[in-house]
């Protein structure tokens, strides 16, 4: 099944229910459909066609969410960045996917191509200006559609669909490959685990061209005929005034930091957490305390999930019967295996890389076909993630394997460390790195987010406190408070740069 089938089958079911809510404007599914087909015949008249690529750099906006569908519909590859994306990591995008359109504000789009000309596609399309500009199409002359152009055909026959960098926490970003019918089947196999139905609200603030929240939310709103809420800022009071109001939210998604922030607002004491089933979070560890504040407020636990770029979601926490502090269960059409450094898989309940084998993931990586036939062997994805898994098939996440910290040939789970600094009272965060070191190879080391209002505790606290919850190879040599942490261009936590720190000395700025 191709993705724009879904959008296609609920508005011959349900034109006149509603598809998006945005501040802006609501549509109806009779209503997005139409929009879609002009875009798309927009796109397909101005020379885009086939496989070629087009770069969005765009918010939550309605105008985005049709885009994308209307890049599936015309058979284009959309090549998805946020709107915050730094010069830099817009142009990589372009020179690493050879990308023939762009769209994206008129003010992003000069200052790309200023004094690098050479990156300029084919087909430029600037949003928020209806003014024409030299060299640039507004994105009013491709929504209204060329009338004299037939419709496009429709087709079951499978495309290319969108193409992801991964976050670059490891390693420079790599385009990742994704077709419609594959992604539409994970979908179908998402939707169907939570049994949604068209009584679903997805409520979304985190960036619609992230694969998590395009498929986890847009697009299996659109597969069970549910409604699309959109907020263009994950501002923790804005979303409490956005889940007010009607209708009833039933869905949604964030990191554990987002999570977090919103249990932390005045607001969130003021709003019936519970009418919301769905509560979904991933892309990061969930500390017990989160899980903790989140039932003592919801009622009911955090649904915890797991996936990475080239696989899409692989795991999920069975909402009626989640097991806290797991990644959940393996979806259907998706084999996991837990396997030792050779492959093999390990006993029930050891520790082994999670091994993913699918039909559904990704083609590959764009233009890398030897790091794809290195991360893709005899069929199973090493995905370089380390867990154990228990007798029920539920997984339990330990750590990255680069992740892992090798001090006298013993192995320290960073994440154990980290878990056991946080239940500390001055502690707000922490995070455990290796940093090298001449005689064990490498030590622990850790920097701390200190809590508000609490005493700071020096090292030798720390370490008498860690002493009854840690082994000692496992407490860190080093403890560095850290007032901000660095993030990747995609939002994440950039481990690279804290090692770089530790292996520096341990001064943060």
């Amino acid at each position: 099944m191709a993705i724009w089938q879904f959008l296609h089958e609920n508005a011959a079911r349900q034109p006149d229910r509603l598809a998006v809510i945005h501040e802006r404007c609501q549509l109806t599914y009779a209503e997005l459909e139409d929009w879609v087909e002009r875009i798309a015949t927009g796109l397909h008249f101005q020379g885009l066609a086939g496989c070629d690529r087009v770069v969005t750099v765009l918010g939550n906006t309605p105008e985005h969410l049709a885009l994308l569908l209307a890049c599936f519909r015309a058979g284009l590859v959309v090549v998805p960045l946020a709107p915050w994306s730094i010069l830099a990591q817009i142009r990589y995008a372009l020179r690493t996917s050879g990308a023939r359109g762009i769209v994206a504000p008129t003010a992003t789009l000069q200052a790309v191509f200023e004094d690098h000309g050479e990156l300029r596609p084919d087909i430029i399309i600037n949003t928020g200006d209806p003014l024409p500009i030299p060299g640039m199409i507004p994105w009013e002359v491709i929504e209204a559609g060329p009338g004299e152009v037939p419709p496009l055909p429709k087709s079951d026959r499978d495309h290319l669909a969108i193409i992801v960098f991964t976050s670059g926490t490891t390693s420079r970003p790599k385009a990742v490959v994704h077709s419609q019918n594959r992604l539409a089947r994970r979908v179908i196999a998402y939707a169907d685990r939570l049994q949604l139905t068209p009584r679903d609200v997805a409520y979304i603030i985190i960036g619609i061209g992230r694969p998590v929240v395009l498929a986890g939310q847009v697009l299996a709103m659109l597969r069970c005929g549910g409604t699309i809420v959109l907020r263009e800022s994950c501002d923790p009071a804005a979303f409490w005034e956005g889940f007010r109001q009607p209708p009833q939210k039933t869905l949604t998604f964030g990191a554990p930091g987002v999570m977090k922030s919103l249990l932390a607002h005045p607001a969130s004491r003021e709003v019936d957490w519970s009418q919301c089933p769905y509560w979904l979070v991933g892309g990061d560890c969930v500390s017990p305390e989160l899980h903790a504040g989140f039932i003592a407020r919801a009622g009911r636990p955090l649904i915890e999930m797991c996936g990475m770029t080239e696989t899409g979601f692989y795991s999920l926490n069975p909402p009626d019967r989640p097991r806290i502090g797991s990644i959940g269960q393996v979806l259907p059409g998706v084999t996991v295996r837990i396997v030792d450094a050779e492959g093999t898989p390990v006993s029930c309940g050891e520790i082994g890389e999670i091994a993913i084998r699918t039909p559904d993931g990704m083609i590959g990586y764009w233009n890398d076909t030897a790091e794809t036939f290195r991360v893709i062997r005899d069929d199973w994805l090493y995905t370089g993630d380390l867990a154990r898994m228990d007798a029920d098939g539920y997984l339990w996440f330990v750590g990255r394997s680069k992740d892992i910290i090798v001090r006298m040939g013993y192995k320290v789970s960073p994440i154990l460390v980290e878990q056991a600094l946080e239940t500390h009272p001055s502690i707000e965060r922490a995070v455990v790195v290796g940093a090298p070191d001449s005689l064990a190879g490498q030590v622990p080391f850790a920097f701390l987010q200190l809590a508000a209002n609490q005493p700071a505790p020096n090292a030798d606290e720390l370490r008498t406190y860690l002493a009854d919850r840690l082994d000692p190879p496992s407490i860190p040599d080093s403890f560095v408070p850290i007032a901000e942490w660095p993030l990747t261009y995609a939002g994440k936590l950039d481990r690279a740069r804290l090692v770089w720190i530790a292996t520096n000395g341990g001064v943060p700025f």
